[in-house]
């Protein structure tokens, strides 16, 4: 399965960071959570800012855990967790 993370990327309610995936040149939205976030990369704070800048510094672990997420779920949306990130 070809898939391919852009650049888009921000953050939603629920305290979550969206980024974007092409599965099979199809654009498919992800998420990873403030819980995962802090959890699995000692992240503090809480600002849209604090997320994405959580996000790019651990970003290469975060798209590996959603391309293993998206292989095993055909390509569709994933929204990461803790657990997903252990």
């Amino acid at each position: 399965m070809a898939i391919e993370f852009t650049n888009r990327r921000h953050v939603v309610a629920a305290a979550r960071v969206a980024f974007e995936a092409h599965v099979e040149g199809r654009p498919v939205w992800c998420s990873v959570s403030l819980d995962a976030l802090n959890d699995s990369f000692g992240n503090t704070g809480t600002s849209a800012r604090d997320l994405i800048q959580s996000f790019e510094a651990n970003r290469p672990k975060i798209e590996a855990a959603a391309r293993d997420a998206l292989e095993k779920n055909g390509g569709q949306s994933v929204e990461l967790e803790t657990r997903d990130l252990d």
